[in-house]
Parts: structure tokens; sequence; C-alpha cells
């Protein structure tokens, strides 16, 4: 039953999302509602749709010649299309309804991403799925029973912004999650015009990622800001530096609590695996650019061949014009093995997203804590 009502909503909801992304009927006996779903962007082409229901009719067992409905719930990934302007299904997962399991549970903790690990938030509204919890005096909050594969996770806390992504739930154990808010503008540590952040989040392992930060100089060089050089350039800060797992490592520029104009060129984000087991892939990372005003994107490592320790991810790269406005360029792609003896060569990295270029690997060389 379950295998055939899945099957049913894979074609169904295809086909309602190459006319219309509304409820529909689709089949005799068959329809799909929308009227209660959440949407929630992974990345830069794909976007996850929660709650997504399957009306399915079936005889009534106690109304002879009579049908009732046997409702189900899916999350969809969907793909964006630009040839055709549809969304493409990529994945489905059963989350209510008949032979459905949920067996995945979830720790997630919140940060300010300024102060970092030394700063949980209490009190904090955590979101997956349908579900709600509170944060407790650690910053912690703490879900069972979920269903396994794609969810939306969303935060909010009094005089922070809230900040929503997206988490793979697994039910060999708990997932391990963190999020981290920046401060509300206008409060210290805040956001102010003309100012960016980048906030890197990620799970237990691997247990110690680098955000690295370059951009340029007024003598026509590049700077490095890193944990070794927090502050070098005076165009961005280092605000933490973790190493022990879930971040958060965070970037802003110009740095927390001052103002100023940024230097016009390009300012590269890249994150570095510098210890630990696994890799950046499966590490369930999460990369946030927030700007001063609210706009925010959100990144997630691409598919690429990871090596582990010294893979480089190149995230994004972020020009800042002689107006002072910005744009955006999504580099999303990964280096393997940079280290001292291959800086002198790019190693191969996946095709990205075809914007902008990957970081020097003599950025990563000789890099000691």
């Amino acid at each position: 039953m379950r295998k055939v009502t899945q099957n049913v909503a894979r074609t169904a909801i295809a086909a309602v999302c190459g006319a219309v992304f509304s409820l529909g009927a689709v089949a005799q006996g068959t329809v799909i509602d929308f009227s209660s779903t959440r949407g929630t962007g992974m990345n830069q082409q794909d976007v996850l749709i929660e709650n997504v229901r399957v009306l399915t009719a079936v005889p009534n067992p106690f109304q002879p010649g009579t049908s009732t409905t046997v409702t189900s719930n899916y999350n969809v990934t969907f793909r964006f299309d630009p040839a055709t302007l549809h969304l493409i299904p990529m994945g489905i997962q059963q989350t209510g309804g008949q032979g459905v399991e949920n067996c995945a549970e979830a720790v997630v903790t919140i940060y300010d991403a300024v102060r970092g690990a030394a700063a949980p938030l209490s009190n904090a509204s955590v979101t997956i799925g349908s579900r709600t919890a509170t944060t407790n005096a650690l910053g912690v909050a703490t879900f069972a029973q979920l269903p396994q594969g794609a969810a939306s996770l969303s935060v909010s806390a009094a005089n922070y912004t809230s900040a929503s992504q997206t988490a793979t739930l697994q039910c060999t154990g708990p997932n391990q999650l963190a999020v981290a808010l920046s401060p509300a503008e206008g409060s210290g540590g805040g956001l102010g015009r003309g100012q960016f952040r980048t906030i890197l989040t990620w799970g237990e392992n691997p247990r110690d990622l680098d955000s690295h930060m370059t951009g340029p100089a007024a003598d026509g060089g590049r700077w490095h800001v890193f944990y070794g050089e927090p502050t070098t350039g005076n165009q961005c800060a280092l605000d933490v530096d973790d190493v022990d797992s879930l971040g958060p490592e965070t970037v802003t520029c110009p740095p927390t609590d001052t103002t100023g104009a940024l230097q016009p060129g390009v300012y590269r984000y890249s994150v570095h695996h510098y210890a630990g087991s696994e890799n950046i892939g499966n590490s369930g990372a999460n990369v946030r650019l927030e700007f001063g005003g609210g706009q925010t994107y959100n990144f997630t490592p691409p598919a690429a061949t990871y090596v582990g320790e010294d893979d480089v991810w190149t995230v994004f790269e972020l020009t800042v014009h002689a107006d002072g406005t910005s744009s955006v360029a999504p580099v999303n792609a990964v280096m393997g093995g940079i280290s001292a003896g291959s800086v002198t060569s790019q190693r191969p990295i996946a095709p990205g997203t075809g914007f902008g270029q990957t970081e020097s690997p003599i950025t990563f060389r000789n890099l000691v804590k």
C-alpha cells in the first residue's frame, strides 16, 4: 500500500508542478493537496516543500459501494529547471499516514553568532517541520520521533534575527544540529546598512571546519582573514573560531560594531576542513550570508569528491561595487586534499555553478593552530 501510494504521489506531484502549483486532482480518486505546505530554500537550485497531502480514494468498509480517503503526507525536494520553468521532483519522503516510521531524533543547539559557543541562547523557539520546541539554559532543544530525510529548520529568539535552513535527518542516532543567530539590527552586534556577515555551522564531524575570507586591499593586493589573522586588512574580522564541532564560525564585514565603507572589489569566502573525521560533504554544514537590511543567502556543500582533511569548499564571491552596492556569485566548488605539498597546482574541482572562481590553493599552505 505504501509503495503504491508513494508512486502515485510522485507521478501526481510531477504532473501538478508541470501545470499549476495548487490543489489539483490528477487522477480519478487521487487528489494532491498543497493547501498546508511549507517551502524552504535548500540551496541555489533546490527547494523543499513539506506536508504535501495525497488523498487516495479507497472502498469504505462500513458503507459498501461508497469510498473514503486515505491521507498520506510527504516532503518533496524539487529542482528548478530554467529551460522549462518547471519544478522537477528530485526526492520524496513520506512523513505521515499508513506505514510511516518516525524514527529520527535531533539535538539542536542555538548560539549567538557573534559570541559563539560561549553564548548559547535559552528560550529560543526551534521548529523542525511541524514540530516546535524551546531551548533550555544550555541553548538546546531536543526532538524525537521525527521523519527521516530533508526537513526545514527555523529558529527565532527575542532581540535576534530569525533564521531558516534545512537539515537531513537520519535514524541511525541523534542528529546534532546547530544554528547561530545574529543580534537584531540596532542592538549590540547587529548588522547595519552596508555590512554583511557569514555564519558557518555544521554537525558533530568533522570537529574543526574553518572560515576563510579574502578580499581587496587598497594597494591592489589581497588580505586573508582566518583564525591566524582574524582582523588583517581592516575590512573584515573573524568574530569567533570554533574547534570542537557545531560552530559557529562567523566573519563580519566591516567588523562587528564598526562603521565605514568597504573597499570595492571581490570578497571570496571558503571553508577549510582543518581536522576531524568525515568530510565537508556529509558534515551537515550550512553557510548563511546575511546583509544589513535583511537579505539572506543559504549555501550547502555541493555534490563532489571529498577527500577529508584539507578539502576546501569555495562557497561564494561577493563583489562590492564602487557605488557601495554588492552582488553575490555562488561558486560552490571543491578542491580536494589541499596541503603544503599540493598548493603549486590546482587539484580537480567540482564544476560548481559556473560563477566566480575558486580560492587560490596557496591560501591554505602550512596552516597550524
